[in-house]
This record gives C-alpha cells, structure tokens and sequence, in this order.
C-alpha cells in the first residue's frame, strides 16, 4: 500500500492536493566549545592572618585546616583516590616554595584492628602518596609506594619526598627471615610527581616496621628512621641506594621483631646536632648524637609515666615538649640543664591519645590528639607553651595523626 500511494503521488504530484512535500533536510553547525571540559570548581583557600595548620584526619579521608593565630577549624577538604575506601591519609609534609602538600594514602584495614598504627601496619594494599596545590588541595600528581606507609617527610630544599613503611604484615610474611621482613624507604624526586607518568620512587630496604624519620637539611641527603621491629635508628645515605644502611641501637638489649624499647618517632633539632627517638615500648625518649652517631649516656634519657610519641623542640634546642599516651599528658622539659621538668599537664578527659605536638617559638603549641581512632573525633589543642594550659580546642576529623604549618605569605 505505500509504494501504490507512492507511485500515485508521483504521477498526479501537479493535481493531487494530497500528496505532501517530503520534510526538508535539516544540518545544524556547532562552534567549537571553548570552556574547559571539567572545571575546577573547589573553592579557594584564603590562608587566615597568623598563618594555617594542616591536620590529616586519616579514617576520615579529609584534611582539616586551622588558623594558627586562634586555633579555629575554617576548612575541611576531601583527599583520597577512592570515593568509597577509606585511603587514610596519614602524615603530610609541606613544601612551601612549591606551594604544595605531600599526603601519604595508607589504606587502612579497619575492622578488628588495635594497637598504635597496627590496623595501617596489617594492609596488603599499596599505599600512594599525592601531591597536593595549597591553594585548593587539587590533585597535582601522585605516586605509588609500597603498602602501609607511616611517615612521610620532605627535604628543606623541596627536591627530595621520603616516606617510610610501617609494614607489619611484611614482619608477618617472612619469620626467621630478617632480610626480607625489612620495609624500605621510598625516595621520591618532587618534581617527577606527575598527573600521570610520575617517576617511580627509589627504594631502600631499611629495617623492620619502619615510621619516623629525620632528615638531614638543606637538601635531606641523609635519612635518620626509627626502627620499631628492630630496636635501633637506621642512617641511610639517600645519595648512594646501594650504600650500606646503618644500624645503631636504641639500647642495651635490642631484640627483633618484638621490640624491648621500640623506637616509633625521631625528631631532629633546630641545630641539626641531635634526634629525640620516642619508644613507645620502654616508654622513653633517648638523644643520639649526630656527630658522634651514637647514642647520649643512659642519664639523659627521659624516662616517661606512658608512651611517647612525636615531640617538639623549641629553637633553641634546649627544650623538649613530649607528648605521651596512657597516660594522656604533655610534659616540657630542659634537656640543657639535666633533663629538669618545666611543666607537666594531665590531659585526661581532654584529649584522648596525644600524638604530635608542634612549637614554632613564638605564641602557638599545638598538641593534635587522635581520639578513639575509629567513631568519635579527635581534636587539637592549642595550649600555653609555659604554662602548658589549653587556650582552644577544636575537633577535627577521625584519627588525626599529623600538623604542618603554612605562613600566610606561601600564598
């Protein structure tokens, strides 16, 4: 029936009144689109007068950002590459000529996990470290390291990213097997973290249960790390990949993997001649000489009531604030004069877990206090630096583990 309509249609085109033009052909022209495919639409942070402080809150998958001059929490902003997972942003570093921030992703494993750090120390997932643009925490690159990275810290010249791993699981895998438990240190060249095609890191097997580290300045040529799993400061000369790393213990009766003192954190002072290793097992902090590369004698040891974790010095290396854990509390000390006690605060109650505190010699102490690390946030305490009483506290996200500083002038 519609090819006899057709025909028809066709021979009578000049008479037939019913017979209708065909529609015309219709081709539309579009410009080409000159806006930008995925926009950039995060806000921009404005650094408050006095400066910000940057907390990774790591079961949280976020960074908060604080004013320094009141201890205020202005801005929270999501970090990670995964929606869904928690990434577990733990420990950050700052490199301010570069406007950026370094985040180190440990792919925490959740469930049935305790102990300080073990839930990261269990994963089997590689960890990343991002790179990260201060001005609206956009991604600027990223790299893969191995899994459970611990700390990550930057060198003072920017050109050299070092993250340690606080690899348990590694421990577990191979017993009897001291060589192969070690984690290494990845060395990561700045400026070859990318969108995509970073250069990979250089890795230095180290010690087992590798976490923090001390950098030698300006240009972190060497690496000073605190060996849990084996009782003892590792030096590694991040020139040279294939020089030998040295191992010098914390004590008298060093023993591997279940350590006697445990070494978590190392802290290197302003003057560059002495790291403070907090053991978070003897529950002690020792002094080791750089230039010696041995450790003081046993009396200058500060012997602590609970666990200590990441201190701070202040300028002029004469004194030492440490934060310890069971119990809660912050103690400064002058370890110039004969280790005498300044000022001591019990900080049960206020914050849960105390795990690093920073001091720039001027007005702030900060002390970030993790919380249960699992449900109820943690906070930060922005306290005297004398008087050591709590002037602001402000809550952050899940398991907060990490504070740098940013002037007002990196922007």
């Amino acid at each position: 029936m519609a090819i006899s309509r057709f025909l028809g249609c066709a021979l009578a085109a000049s008479t037939l009144a019913g017979c209708a033009e065909p529609d015309p052909n219709i081709e539309t022209r579009y410009g080409a689109y000159e806006g930008e495919a995925y926009p950039n639409r995060r806000p921009k942070i404005v650094i408050p007068e006095g400066g910000m402080g940057v907390v990774s809150d790591s079961r949280s998958d976020t960074i908060s950002l604080l004013s320094l001059a009141t201890g205020e929490r202005f801005g929270v902003h999501p970090v990670g590459r995964d929606p869904v997972t928690i990434d577990g942003p733990h420990h950050v570093a700052l490199d301010a000529p570069g406007n950026a921030l370094y985040v180190a992703l440990s792919y925490p494993v959740v469930a049935g996990s305790i102990g300080p750090h073990v839930s990261h120390g269990s994963s089997t997932m590689y960890g990343y470290v991002q790179k990260l643009a201060l001005d609206d925490m956009r991604v600027l690159g990223q790299v893969r390291v191995e899994p459970n990275p611990g700390d990550i810290v930057i060198s003072e010249d920017g050109s050299r990213v070092v993250v340690s791993h606080y690899d348990l699981t590694r421990v577990l895998a191979n017993p009897g097997d001291v060589e192969a438990a070690r984690s290494s240190l990845a060395v990561i060249d700045a400026g070859q973290v990318l969108p995509s095609g970073s250069a990979q890191p250089v890795f230095i097997p180290v010690c087992m249960m590798a976490h923090g580290v001390a950098l030698s300045r300006p240009d972190g040529a060497r690496a000073y790390v605190a060996c849990y799993g084996e009782d003892s400061l590792a030096i590694v000369d991040l020139t040279d990949p294939g020089a030998e790393v040295v191992r010098v213990p914390v004590g008298p009766s060093p023993s591997m993997p279940d350590p006697s003192y445990g070494p978590y954190a190392a802290v290197m002072s302003p003057d560059q001649k002495t790291i403070a290793v907090s053991n978070t097992v003897s529950k002690d902090v020792r002094f080791f000489d750089v230039a010696s590369g041995t450790f003081r004698e046993p009396e200058s040891t500060l012997r602590m009531l609970g666990a200590p974790y990441f201190v701070a010095w202040t300028p002029d290396a004469r004194r030492i604030y440490v934060p310890t854990q069971s119990p809660d509390a912050i103690t400064l000390f002058d370890v110039a004069d004969g280790n005498d006690e300044i000022a001591y605060r019990d900080l049960t109650g206020e914050c849960d877990k105390p795990h690093i505190v920073d001091f720039d010699g001027g007005d702030g102490l900060f002390l970030v206090c993790e919380g249960d690390q699992m449900k109820i946030p943690g906070n930060v305490l922005r306290l005297d630096p004398e008087t050591l009483e709590t002037r602001s506290n402000t809550t952050v996200g899940l398991y907060p583990d990490a504070f740098v500083r940013v002037a007002a002038e990196a922007q």
